[in-house]
């Protein structure tokens, strides 16, 4: 077996840097999530902020604890999906709910079976007059890579499209959405409190992985050296 040449000392250098750098990479963003988590929980659990129009700049109020007065706009609702509860397929409600200003912000109500959709069906819920709402806002709202857009055909939402939702049912939104604590509703639909907000935080485990990696490089290119430097 011949000595490393300077080719294969140049690529796992270049592979062993990578790698660290990616597992240094990883750590930051550990720590960035981490500050997110702790801003998110703090805000969920900070007493409740009551939200009166005009809904202009609700940016400094994401994952925040709201409380909201209105009168639903069951007319107007739209559904994002499919969202999964306890392992059956179904949909989110959204629900336009309008102040008394005339401010209007979409309410995530919960979910439902994707065989309960027709608002008929779950009448008991479609809760008339004014009512009181409690739960987390959510202003900084974005569309996946892979998150397909509005199915018109179908008339169902994959993400918190403000913006088409209003244009479809001809409404000024405000842009942001709450999303309802887990308070009962009449007959039991829709089933509040699923979507609240949780962020997952792997990357202590990406940075383990690459750091592993560069060991596991290191030590073959080692040992490569040795058997070459120990043939006779």
């Amino acid at each position: 077996m011949r000595r490393p040449g300077l080719w294969s000392i140049c690529l796992t250098l270049f592979g062993l840097l990578l790698m660290l750098g990616l597992g240094v990479w990883q750590l930051q963003r550990m720590a960035w999530k981490n500050g997110l988590i702790a801003e998110m929980q703090a805000g969920m659990t900070a007493p409740p902020v009551f939200l009166e129009g005009p809904l202009d700049n609700l940016s400094a109020l994401s994952y925040r604890a709201v409380r909201l007065r209105g009168q639903f706009l069951h007319d107007m609702e739209a559904h994002v999906g499919p969202r999964v509860h306890q392992g059956q397929a179904g949909l989110h409600v959204l629900t336009p709910l309008r102040l008394e200003d005339g401010a209007t912000i979409l309410i995530n109500r919960g979910w439902i079976p994707k065989d309960r959709r027709d608002p008929a069906s779950r009448a008991a819920g479609q809760l008339p007059g004014e009512v009181t709402v409690q739960g987390i806002l959510r202003s900084q709202l974005s569309q996946g890579t892979w998150t397909p857009d509005h199915d018109s055909r179908a008339d169902l939402w994959f993400w918190y499209d403000v913006a088409g939702i209003a244009k479809a049912r001809g409404l000024d939104l405000a842009a942001a959405v709450v999303q309802a604590d887990g308070q009962a509703n009449p007959g039991g639909l829709p089933i509040g409190g699923v979507a609240q907000p949780r962020l997952k935080n792997d990357h202590l485990q990406y940075a383990i992985t690459w750091f592993s990696l560069a060991g596991v490089l290191m030590v073959i290119f080692l040992l490569s050296h040795r058997r070459a430097k120990d043939r006779p």
